[in-house]
């Protein structure tokens, strides 16, 4: 209920601050047609992710939108290696050390979404896709039936999406 009440927040947010400074060439859609954009496993997590999002605007407004539901989940998910764990979940969680770091990626690619300052987060992006990649790797084969794994699954996803929408900045 927490995560829900801090997306709708941070949604609206994103959706004022970025309704009132538009960035100079930058490319508008609707909602749909970007979602579409993205990779095909992932359509419906990004039609998830901007159900709240007007149904047209700038790419860069449903790319800061996703960026920051996955900075959500990310602390949802970091949140399991906090207090006490039966012996499989904490060994399972020690395998995903790099999240600090995908969560540390994402917050700064949204502020540079914020900003209109796009230089930096392809990579910002791809760096963290490729933490929450090594830690679904690491979790791939002994811990597949515990529910981290389909945590940090959804992660990446919404990783794939705000990467994708972001892509789109570029294009057009």
């Amino acid at each position: 209920m927490r995560t829900f009440v801090l997306a709708t927040i941070l949604v609206s947010l994103a959706m004022v601050f970025t309704a009132g400074a538009a960035c100079d060439n930058v490319p508008s859609t609707k909602m749909e047609y970007a979602c579409r954009a993205c990779h095909s496993n992932w359509y419906h997590v990004c039609r998830d992710a901007l159900q709240s999002a007007p149904d047209a605007a700038e790419v860069s407004t449903y790319a800061l939108i996703a960026t920051r539901k996955a900075n959500l989940k990310y602390s949802d998910t970091m949140m399991l290696g906090v207090g006490i764990l039966p012996g499989e979940e904490r060994e399972a969680i020690s395998h995903c050390k790099k999240y600090g770091e995908a969560c540390g990626q994402m917050a700064s690619g949204a502020g540079h979404l914020s900003g209109c300052d796009f230089m930096h987060t392809r990579q910002e992006y791809m760096d963290a896709l490729t933490a929450i990649r090594s830690c679904l790797d690491r979790l791939h084969g002994s811990f597949r039936s515990l529910p981290l794994y389909a945590m940090v699954a959804a992660d990446f996803s919404l990783t794939g999406v705000a990467n994708d929408l972001e892509a789109l900045i570029n294009v057009g």
